[in-house]
């Protein structure tokens, strides 16, 4: 029996512990994942010089005039300043200058990053000497690589497409569409045009499923078309982050795009593998889902919500900062980041009044940014909190000695139900 559970929230906010009182009459039991060490620094200078299916960068740019970094977003919580350092001086052993080297935050219909949340992602040092450009998939200046064979348009990027060389920096998270992230979303999406991701994402293509390393079905599917993509774009090389529970690099798997990626992928199931007791789910009164470390961006909260599939019984609680508090995602939206800002400055926000938790049934947010008017569009029989201690009052009122599991980093936990 556990009464206080502490819990990592705010991933890029301060990444910050919090404490979860319970009341001394619940049952409360955590359920992490194997989990794995961090890799010291010289672990992962070591990884740099043994690359999996390819040469080492330094190798492959040899000869080459200039190269591309492509790198995650802030709604990935990949490390990716631990890493870029290393290619950087990879590339620069291989001759190419300072100045050749630029960087795209491949964020596919994302948002993009202010000048402070770059230097978070890619590091201070790095954002102050280097060319950090958001890529922007509704750009007019993206480069027409013309179709694929199944149809697929491919609108890239130009300064990926006018690089020598083409490096990409990424997480292996679980992603229900894909398996796993990583390797050639870094393209599509992370640099791809609107039409080429619509393409991709809206109903061509399968998903394989969350934590799948192989397609479900023998049709191409989503990841395939992906790849089939990067591919045609030229992705010269992966650098493929397995994550520790507290965001740090659990496992390196870098270069080919796709043997790297799948021995990542593999990985990545043993340490976010997370054994559950098939009573315990059974009996669960009520589920605590924390989203950390995938918690920064609303329009996330999906990646958190595997649980609900898992807990069919259980009240749903959630614990996300939504800490950018921006619900924003050019797919859905259908127009750029900057339309729809000014979109937003005339809208008249309604903002549904609380009454609190109704039922058992209710969905149930503790957070301190997500949009109010769009958690209640969502969720019309959902509850908002600010206050860990007002949530517990009201779940005393309606669960009397209830069994509660807590899953701690839900975006990276595959549960095994034994």
């Amino acid at each position: 029996m556990a009464l206080k559970v502490n819990i990592n929230t705010g991933a890029w906010y301060g990444d910050k512990e919090m404490t979860l009182n319970f009341p001394d009459n619940w049952d409360v039991s955590v359920r992490e994942s194997k989990d794995a060490a961090a890799l010291d620094e010289s672990q992962i200078a070591a990884a740099f010089a043994e690359p999996i299916g390819t040469e080492r960068i330094k190798q492959l740019a040899r000869g080459k005039g200039s190269a591309v970094i492509i790198v995650d977003d802030l709604s990935r919580p990949t490390p990716a300043y631990l890493v870029i350092p290393h290619i950087v001086e990879e590339l620069k052993d291989a001759g190419i200058s300072e100045e050749s080297i630029r960087f795209v935050i491949g964020g596919g219909s994302h948002r993009p990053l202010t000048k402070e949340e770059i230097a978070k992602k890619v590091g201070q040092d790095i954002a102050s000497k280097y060319e950090i450009s958001n890529h922007n998939t509704f750009s007019k200046t993206l480069e027409d690589l013309g179709h694929l064979e199944d149809g697929t348009p491919v609108h890239i990027n130009e300064t990926v497409v006018h690089s020598d060389v083409k490096i990409a920096v990424c997480g292996i998270i679980p992603h229900s569409s894909v398996g796993f992230g990583g390797g050639a979303k870094m393209i599509l999406p992370g640099v791809a045009g609107y039409d080429t991701i619509a393409h991709n994402h809206q109903g061509k293509y399968k998903g394989r499923g969350r934590g799948n390393l192989e397609r479900q079905g023998e049709e191409k599917d989503i990841r395939d078309n992906a790849e089939d993509v990067a591919r045609h774009v030229g992705l010269d090389f992966t650098v493929n982050i397995v994550l520790t529970r507290k965001r740090d690099i659990a496992g390196l798997f870098m270069g080919d795009m796709i043997e790297s990626y799948r021995q990542g992928a593999a990985f990545a199931r043993e340490v976010y593998d997370t054994p559950i007791p098939r009573e315990e789910v059974e009996a669960a009164d009520i589920v605590i889902i924390n989203a950390y470390p995938q918690d920064s961006d609303p329009v996330q909260v999906v990646k958190s919500a595997w649980p609900s599939g898992v807990f069919k019984n259980a009240q749903k609680v959630m614990i996300n900062p939504a800490s950018d508090g921006i619900e924003y995602h050019g797919l859905g939206d259908k127009m750029d980041y900057e339309t729809y800002l000014d979109k937003k400055a005339d809208e008249k926000i309604d903002i549904t009044e609380d009454g609190g938790i109704r039922s058992k049934d209710d969905f149930v947010l503790l957070t301190s940014n997500f949009p109010k008017s769009k958690f209640y569009k969502s969720y019309p029989n959902g509850a908002m909190f600010e206050s860990w201690e007002e949530l517990i009052s009201q779940l005393e009122s309606l669960h009397h000695e209830p069994k509660v599991v807590v899953i701690p980093y839900s975006p990276i936990q595959l549960p095994q139900i034994i």
